[in-house]
């Protein structure tokens, strides 16, 4: 559809804007240089004819609805094109888990192309989708192809720890939600993201009573009474949950069902000593919901199963709620369909959209009345050490967007 030189040149800009992008160490939740990457994305929106905002979130917004963010300031990149009232917006999220250890190509922050593939964190989660909309967006502007529809894009930080001061704090900001959201997630290029499953984080205290190691008998040993509290409840879903099975697609299929995962974070409350019996100890519980349940009931649920569970073993127990998003689902329509059609063009044949297994800021949106996508890159690189995209995906994303702002607006830009 575009012709060959400019998609070359689309490209090589990707490339250049990615690996600016992975030489900022944008960690979460530190956000120590989170400025640094806003303004450069500021800049690259600005010279392709975006009118951009740099919009920093206010202190008191960040300091009492995103307690787990710190103190470091959050930016926030928020940029359009054109006047229209049907708006299509692109969203990403250019924080990144820490770099980790077992790097075998490249140092984490110091990206290096090999073999086709771009080397660095956040290759493919996600600042390598945000290099694609980047270069999808040069693309369409090369070309001389003016959208009648209204193009967005809104680039933010914290999606790693919920996304309340990035995507969050920018649908409040914006007012009206846009029409559609494509968010460049790493979901692979055969697969369409429609919805994710929600999540709800609990940590859970269980009392027992301190007392010196040497006399044992005069306390009651928190993390054994914890311990029995988590087997059981490991019994009670393992029972429960598997009953239990969305109606949508989701993959892989072990997700189509409700999880939960006991002891992400675990110990003696206060810290504790070789020496003494601990007298209080916490575990959290990572529980996953499908599209067809709701964080209320879920949590009406894990109460009454913590509320069995620490009876049957005789202790007290306090709950605390870290976190929690709802489910997300969209169902197919005219997005998904200027998406085939715009994968198609670019020689990649998609399938029915699927449910996503982890939780995206997609939620945000569709609660706000948005139709929303995510589709983007292969995922199984994110988090990892060596994580790298392919150069060949990458161009295939950069003409698969641009496609898409096409499709959509011969479909609904004169609406």
């Amino acid at each position: 559809m575009f012709e060959r030189g400019l998609v070359e040149d689309a490209l090589n800009y990707s490339i250049g804007v990615l690996s600016k992008l992975i030489s900022i160490p944008t960690v979460s939740p530190a956000g120590e240089h989170y400025e640094e990457a806003a303004e450069l994305l500021a800049r690259e929106l600005d010279s392709l004819g975006f009118n951009v905002e740099v919009i920093r979130v206010p202190g008191d917004y960040q300091a009492t609805r995103c307690p787990e963010a710190g103190g470091n300031p959050r930016f926030i990149v928020f940029a359009r094109l054109g006047d229209s009232g049907r708006r299509l917006h692109f969203n990403g999220h250019y924080d990144v888990v820490p770099g980790g250890s077992g790097w075998t190509v490249t140092e984490p922050f110091k990206p290096v192309v090999r073999d086709g593939r771009l080397y660095g964190r956040g290759a493919v989660d996600m600042k390598g989708g945000i290099a694609a909309t980047l270069g999808a967006f040069k693309l369409i502007r090369s070309s001389g192809y003016r959208p009648r529809l209204a193009l967005e894009a809104g680039f933010v930080p914290d999606e790693e720890i919920g996304g309340r001061c990035g995507t969050g704090y920018l649908v409040e900001y914006m007012g009206r939600a846009p029409d559609y959201v494509l968010i460049p997630e790493p979901s692979g290029l055969r697969t369409p993201w429609h919805g994710h499953r929600g999540l709800l984080w609990v940590s859970v205290k269980v009392k027992g009573l301190s007392a010196h190691a040497s006399t044992p008998w005069l306390g009651r040993n928190a993390f054994l009474l914890a311990s029995q509290v988590a087997l059981e409840l490991q019994r009670m879903m393992s029972s429960v949950y598997p009953a239990r099975r969305s109606k949508y697609r989701v993959e892989p299929v072990e997700a189509s069902m409700p999880t939960a995962m006991i002891g992400g974070v675990a110990g003696v409350v206060g810290g504790g000593k070789t020496n003494q019996v601990p007298g209080e100890f916490m575990f959290t519980i990572d529980r996953r919901l499908i599209p067809e349940e709701s964080v209320a009931g879920a949590l009406e649920e894990l109460r009454a199963m913590i509320a069995w569970a620490t009876h049957l073993v005789g202790a007290d127990y306090e709950l605390k709620v870290d976190y929690s998003a709802e489910p997300a689902i969209n169902e197919p329509g005219e997005l998904y369909e200027a998406l085939r059609e715009a994968a198609e063009q670019a020689g990649v044949m998609i399938g029915e959209p699927v449910v996503c297994p982890g939780g995206l800021d997609m939620w945000y949106y569709t609660k706000a009345g948005s139709k929303a996508l995510a589709y983007g890159p292969e995922y199984r690189t994110a988090h990892a050490p060596d994580e790298r995209i392919s150069l060949e995906e990458l161009e295939k994303l950069i003409q698969v967007y641009a496609n898409l702002i096409v499709a959509l607006d011969r479909r609904i830009g004169g609406r």
